[in-house]
């Protein structure tokens, strides 16, 4: 199920197999639409280059700090949202709101968390993946509000409400398109070794959200998701700097919408 990458082959000589890979993947009648792009990056990278052999390019290159920003940016707020904190500790969460089997609470979280995805690809290439996260970010700050305020006034199907629209949110939007705008932002010739370092941030992020938020919840009590607010207004407004379109968009153009940022 796994295959290389067609722009690595390419970059490799390996042209043939570039054309498998990309039949295989996206159809026949798509070969030479996807060999044409490829191609031309390949030669744009060249000519940047000044013909000389190919080189191995650093991530931390000041050409790539934005696409580097950006991508620690996206993996830092998928997990500051707050996601895991619900997943992690639903049946509390959830046995707080008066639901005192925490399996219901789990059960419930995981199905309103797995189908939004499904709908992702489509309102992606409609609305844009860009605008799709800024209305991410946007939706989880308003609906963690609302959860903190459905605790505060402890109305138990408010916070229940509040809780399953903040997982949906998520789902449709930061949950599936953080994973694919990392890897878009970057080109081919550091999107391994960036995308890699963005991962691990993630899951760093992940575990001190795991970590942590039994203590946040104890010291602040209903107001337990109010750093998490703070931390999405923040991202939201990093991403609106950070961020580009990519839906619909070569790797040259994305590269060049970030050197266009980068001269502003």
């Amino acid at each position: 199920m796994c295959v290389e990458s067609p722009a690595w082959l390419l970059t490799q000589g390996r042209r043939d197999e570039a054309k498998q890979v990309i039949a295989r993947l996206y159809g026949e009648e798509h070969v030479q639409t996807a060999l044409s792009w490829l191609e031309v990056s390949k030669k744009s990278e060249t000519a940047e280059e000044g013909l000389a052999a190919p080189k191995k390019e650093s991530m931390f290159a000041p050409r790539y700090r934005l696409q580097l920003l950006g991508g620690i940016m996206l993996s830092m707020a998928q997990q500051l949202s707050g996601i895991n904190a619900v997943f992690y500790y639903s049946g509390s969460i959830f046995s707080d709101a008066g639901i005192s089997d925490s399996r219901v609470g789990t059960l419930i979280i995981d199905f309103i968390n797995i189908w939004p995805a499904f709908f992702t690809g489509v309102l992606a290439n409609r609305f844009g993946a860009r605008n799709m996260i800024l209305w991410g970010l946007s939706g989880m700050v308003v609906m963690s509000i609302g959860m903190t305020v459905a605790f505060i006034v402890d109305v138990s199907a408010l916070s229940i409400v509040f809780t399953a629209l903040y997982v949906i949110v998520f789902g449709v939007t930061l949950g599936p398109l953080v994973w694919v705008m990392t890897a878009d932002i970057f080109p081919d010739s550091i999107r391994a070794s960036a995308s890699s370092l963005c991962i691990g941030i993630n899951w760093l992020c992940n575990l001190i959200v795991g970590v942590s938020y039994p203590y946040i919840s104890d010291a602040l009590n209903d107001y337990a998701y109010v750093p998490f607010v703070v931390l999405l207004a923040i991202f939201y407004l990093l991403a609106l700097k950070l961020v580009p379109e990519t839906s619909g968009k070569s790797a040259e153009e994305i590269q060049a919408e970030y050197d266009s940022r980068r001269e502003q």
